[in-house]
């Protein structure tokens, strides 16, 4: 009898401590379109091979980019506050760099459609700095504009 006693016991504490796992279908569906999202992250990658970073540290800075290209790498790093900059470049291949640090500067870069590569660095040191760069030609390639200090202005007007 204390036998069958004790295995009641166990077999009632066995259903009364079990585990039990629940996952109804809307669970499995989403998890399932997570996994089929970042796939399809990886493949559009690999398809298009364009990498594009923006990296902000500070207050109220704001970063407009619009590249198309079929291979590109651009970078845009802001460090301080009230930074902005409206980036649009369109070219076979783009390879950019901009980086803010400091307060209050303010990059602008448009080029429309470039042959080739597209290579330019604007790197900003200081406060209330500007730049504004329109066009792209033979000379802008592989240009690097390293502007610091206060209240600067450069304006490079491309044909």
């Amino acid at each position: 009898m204390k036998l069958l006693a004790t295995f009641i016991s166990c077999l009632i504490s066995g259903v009364i401590f079990s585990q039990s796992i629940e996952m109804n279908m809307s669970d499995y569906v989403l998890k399932m379109n997570e996994i089929n999202n970042q796939n399809q992250t990886v493949n559009q990658y690999l398809k298009s091979r364009n990498i594009v970073t923006v990296t902000q540290i500070g207050n109220y800075n704001q970063a407009n980019l619009t590249i198309i290209s079929n291979n590109a790498y651009v970078t845009a790093q802001q460090t301080g506050n009230n930074n902005y900059m409206d980036i649009y470049k369109k070219a076979e291949e783009i390879n950019e760099s901009y980086t803010q640090t400091g307060n209050n500067n303010y990059i602008s870069d448009y080029s429309m459609y470039t042959r080739g590569v597209a290579s330019m660095s604007i790197n900003q040191d200081g406060n209330n700095l500007s730049v504004i760069s329109s066009g792209s030609n033979s000379i802008s390639k592989d240009l690097i504009i390293n502007q610091t200090g206060n209240s600067g202005t450069i304006y490079v007007f491309n044909r």
